[in-house]
């Protein structure tokens, strides 16, 4: 049997926020993975950069008064050109290959996961 709750969402806004680019690439998966423990331990509430996309005013408009980190994976940087487009000027943003990682190039792993973590946290 099949049932279908309505759950709430778990984006939502804070201080500090942080958005990713969550792509099929290593660098996309790296970027959401660090995200979500920026969310877990407290650092950053992360909300959903579609929500941006989609034009949702009342998190763009939150957007531009709160603090907000972008982790986009490589230089094509789908997480800072969505809040561009939006009119979301002012935030911070890291970009992975910048750190010197290479997209597809990039195994999945704990070492490097923390490795971003750590930059990451570190801004403000």
């Amino acid at each position: 049997m099949e049932t279908k709750e309505k759950k709430a969402c778990l984006c939502g806004t804070s201080e500090f926020n942080v958005v990713s680019c969550s792509g099929a690439s290593d660098l996309g998966q790296f970027s959401d993975l660090v995200a979500r423990r920026l969310r877990d331990n407290k650092v950053r509430k992360m909300n959903c950069l579609s929500m941006i996309a989609i034009d949702n005013q009342p998190l763009i408009t939150a957007f531009k008064s709160a603090n907000v980190l972008v982790i986009d994976g490589c230089p094509v940087d789908c997480g800072k050109k969505i809040l561009e487009k939006a009119g979301i000027t002012d935030f911070n943003h890291l970009r992975l290959t910048d750190l010197g990682y290479k997209k597809g190039e990039t195994p999945i792993s704990e070492n490097i996961i923390q490795a971003i973590y750590e930059k990451a946290e570190a801004i403000h």
